[in-house]
């Protein structure tokens, strides 16, 4: 691991990010250069953001060298801002990303996900039409659930959106219990709400049954 490694003066990485934006010399040694001498930042971003959230610096640094990684080969999308603040904003999204799927404790239902998106869609129009954020009551006339429903949804998005990235607060993140029963259509349908969670529920499982043959035929490499 580079960790202890001098870090090359940020001048000299703003050198090797010209060459990669205009596309001259040898791309890829220029790449694997800029890989090389911006290492450190991954241990750097681990020890500044995350010494706090109950997983070994060699677990984070595999996700935050992911996103050293992403920024090293699409420099082109840093959008103005210099090397060093946009890799680390990608690393630190991968390693949050990879702490939150490791300690989430209560796994949430594609399903769910989806109408959460819907309900987060009907909730941008409405306001974009109405100037106002909606009552429950539109939301619910908007997505065609009835309003238990959608107070059901909203018992999962603090949970679906929010994981601790503290060993010690994840102690108390919310885990809630969804009752999908509730869940109904507010206004008769021809593929009601109901029927389509059931679907989706069954096609999950199927997903899971899918996800275990795929990883015995495919077992992950060894280190």
């Amino acid at each position: 691991m580079r960790g202890t490694e001098e870090r090359r003066p940020e001048a000299q990485w703003n050198d090797l990010v010209r060459r990669l934006l205009a596309g001259s010399g040898d791309l890829a040694a220029a790449r694997e250069e800029l890989l090389r001498e911006a290492s450190p930042l991954v241990t750097e971003v681990i020890g500044e953001v995350f010494p706090n959230s109950g997983f070994s610096q060699e677990e984070l640094f595999r996700p935050g060298y992911l996103g050293l990684l992403n920024a090293t080969y699409n420099v082109h999308l840093a959008r103005g801002k210099d090397f060093q603040e946009y890799a680390k904003n990608l690393i630190k999204g991968e390693i949050r990303q990879h702490i939150r799927d490791a300690a989430r404790r209560a796994p949430i239902p594609r399903w769910l996900k989806d109408l959460n998106r819907q309900i987060e869609t009907a909730e941008a129009r409405l306001l974009r039409e109405t100037g106002r954020l909606p009552t429950l009551c539109e939301l619910a006339d908007a997505v065609n659930i009835t309003e238990q429903g959608i107070a059901e949804i909203f018992k999962a998005r603090e949970a679906l959106n929010y994981v601790s990235l503290s060993a010690e607060q994840r102690q108390s993140d919310p885990i809630p219990t969804i009752d999908p029963t509730k869940i109904e259509s507010r206004r008769p349908d021809s593929f009601p709400i109901e029927l389509r969670i059931r679907i989706a529920t069954a096609l999950e499982q199927l997903g899971e049954l899918q996800q275990y043959l795929f990883r015995s035929l495919f077992p992950p490499a060894k280190p």
